[in-house]
């Protein structure tokens, strides 16, 4: 096996890429991440894994640097992996490389499915040490695998052994599948005092608000202050620049059938936001922004990532709805799966991993979890089992 670098997937036959890409994870697809390049957000390299002679691609990840500075909270290894930020204090905060996607929703392995366990486990591993020389490389301790599905935990177990870090992160995903062929179809399926407070939860919102769906591309300056404005109120710095690139990225990726924004108006006036963006059989739900001007909100953000995009999917044939991180209890009563994601840390060139003790320690979460399980045990899956 070798493992090639690959500054640009110009370099890339697209149908070559998308063979081993998964087919329903947009942040895999060599559009979005060509869009990415385009906007100035894109890996650093590729690692490109095949049989010599052999144009089929076995695996690949994309490297991507991480600074503390550029404000994306999802994929800044120094907030999950705090009792290592002493490894950082000499690089300017960096402690490493991000591994594989670099969205906050694409959480699977590039790898081809059709290998057997063993052949599967060898270019997992070709791909980790290859990144971990280009870490080295550059002078970095760490890469980083952020946000990582049960599949593909799974996958890289395997290869990680007692000196490596792996942990719970402080989010988990959460999809719904979409039952029957309409939004009652779906409240259908919620418990009733659930149903009965979603029933409200619309209605108010019907009444007072009204919505539009625009291609995203039009309403990105409008609508990127809104969702730096939802960052800052947790505490994140995210800047409009960043968030405006990102958006720009769905709409060269998509286009504009495909990638939207729902305007939500009370009395005129643009009271909140949602991204979504629509691939295959799928759409994904990416952002939510709104104004924080006091006024009366009638359940704008269940309604802008929720709801409404619920009752957009149906319209659109469309089988699942992927709400993505953050507000999961919320979410997992408006019955969306919650779905366990893992962090993973390799030191660079097969360094051991060194903690520093009396460090800030970010531990894998699992009593944050474990006490929400035993207080919600419906909303857990059975993956949950071996992590907790």
């Amino acid at each position: 096996m070798t493992v090639d670098r690959v500054a640009s997937l110009d370099d890339v036959a697209g149908r070559t890429w998308d063979d081993v890409a998964d087919p329903g994870d947009m942040f895999q697809s060599h559009a979005w991440l060509r869009a990415l390049e385009q906007c100035g957000d894109g890996p650093v390299t590729y690692l490109i894994a095949r049989r010599p002679g052999h144009p089929r691609i076995l695996g690949a990840l994309p490297l991507y640097d991480s600074l503390p500075s550029r404000g994306d909270y999802l994929y800044w290894p120094e907030l999950h992996f705090q009792d290592l930020l002493h490894a950082a204090s000499r690089l300017d905060g960096r402690l490493g490389l991000l591994a594989g996607s670099c969205a906050g929703f694409g959480t699977r392995l590039i790898v081809d499915r059709g290998l057997p366990g063993p052949a599967r486990t060898a270019v997992l591993r070709a791909l980790r040490d290859a990144a971990g020389a280009v870490a080295a490389e550059r002078g970095l301790p760490y890469t980083f695998f952020l946000f990582l599905d049960a599949s593909a935990w799974s996958d890289l177990a395997p290869i990680s052994g007692d000196g490596d870090h792996h942990r719970l992160a402080s989010v988990a995903q959460t999809e719904l599948e979409l039952p029957g062929t309409g939004f009652e179809d779906y409240l259908a399926t919620l418990p009733r005092n659930t149903r009965t407070s979603a029933r409200r939860e619309v209605g108010v919102f019907a009444e007072e608000c009204a919505t539009e769906t625009v291609p995203l591309r039009e309403a990105i300056p409008t609508i990127a202050p809104m969702i730096v404005n939802v960052r800052a109120k947790h505490g994140i710095a995210y800047s409009v620049d960043a968030v405006t690139r990102r958006l720009t990225a769905y709409c060269s990726a998509l286009g504009d059938a495909s990638s939207m924004a729902l305007l939500c108006r009370v009395r005129g006036r643009l009271a909140g936001t949602g991204v979504i963006c629509r691939w295959h059989d799928r759409l994904y739900v990416t952002d939510f922004g709104r104004l924080d001007d006091g006024a009366p909100d009638p359940f704008v953000y269940f309604n802008a990532a929720i709801y409404e995009p619920i009752k957009y999917a149906y319209s659109a044939g469309l089988s699942k709805v992927v709400t993505g991180a953050g507000a999961e209890l919320g979410k997992a009563r408006r019955g969306a799966a919650m779905l366990p994601l893992v962090h993973l840390a390799w030191a660079a060139a097969g360094d051991r991993p060194s903690r520093h003790t009396g460090a800030a320690s970010a531990e894998n979460r699992k009593e944050h979890w474990r006490k929400i399980r035993g207080a919600h045990p419906r909303y857990f899956h059975s993956a949950w089992d071996e992590l907790l």
